[in-house]
């Protein structure tokens, strides 16, 4: 007789159990004073008297403050009375991060689709360092200076051919600089496009948001909620965390897409 597989569903009293410490969590991180301490104690070590005095607050508020997060588990002291985060405390607060990022970004996220991975969508924080720009114009000169820089790699992925760009593009993959392109199964290519030799175009159904990358610096334009990418936006960034997340993402849909089927050294658009 087949064994049957045992039933890993949460049980009932555990998943509430699990909610009521959670909330208990949140509530202590509500207290933007509590957060203060947590995000001093993440910087260096602090003796009771020093947070008092940075948060401008009284001696009497401050252990109320300190033993709350200690309950919490969130922060100790250690023997010479200098307050640390526990290894519990560093891991919540590292996590803390993504929901600073949401909220500091609320009004765009509310107007942008991000019909990405749930994975990278967990790594949105990593976005935090970027500068925003405005205007179709601009930014697609700035893609063009983002090109012409780059010395290693370009990695594009766009629901259309970058015309303007075509020139400094081939003259930076005829130099040997690792070229990438992904691209919508249907887009229109402009007359006389020629396929270049080298697995360096692929295809995929549909263009969910647009990347630039090179060695130097990325930049995203996102779809807004009527599923259209807006070029009119940009997040650009020259951060590494930044630029991993971009190349991480192109990378997930570059294993997924499908090579280019035109005959090197063939036109798109011949007969």
């Amino acid at each position: 007789m087949e064994v049957q597989p045992e039933d890993v569903r949460i049980n009932p009293e555990t998943r509430v159990s699990n909610l009521v410490n959670l909330s208990s969590l949140l509530f202590e991180l509500s207290n933007p004073l509590r957060l203060e301490i947590l995000f001093l104690t993440a910087e260096e070590k602090q003796k009771h008297g020093t947070i008092s005095e940075k948060l401008k607050i009284s001696l009497q508020e401050t252990t109320r403050h300190l033993t709350r997060l200690q309950d919490a588990e969130l922060i100790e002291k250690d023997v010479q009375s200098f307050f640390t985060l526990t290894n519990y405390g560093k891991v919540i607060l590292s996590s803390l991060h993504n929901f600073g990022f949401l909220v500091k970004n609320r009004e765009d996220l509310m107007n942008l689709n991000l019909d990405i991975p749930k994975k990278f969508l967990e790594r949105i924080a990593d976005l935090r360092n970027f500068e925003k720009t405005h205007g179709t114009m601009e930014n697609l000169r700035e893609r063009t200076l983002l090109f012409t820089g780059a010395e290693k790699y370009i990695w594009i992925m766009s629901p259309e051919i970058l015309t303007d760009a075509i020139p400094i593009i081939s003259k930076k993959h005829e130099e040997g600089l690792d070229f990438r392109i992904i691209l919508p199964k249907n887009v229109r290519y402009p007359h006389g496009f020629e396929f270049k030799p080298g697995e360096h175009m692929k295809v995929i159904d549909e263009i969910k948001i647009a990347m630039t990358i090179t060695e130097k610096s990325a930049g995203l334009c996102f779809p807004t909620c009527g599923k259209d990418i807006d070029f009119s936006i940009s997040f650009n960034s020259q951060d590494e965390e930044f630029r991993e997340w971009c190349k991480d993402l192109f990378l997930h849909y570059w294993e997924n897409a499908r090579p280019v089927n035109v005959p090197v050294g063939k036109k798109v658009n011949d007969s």
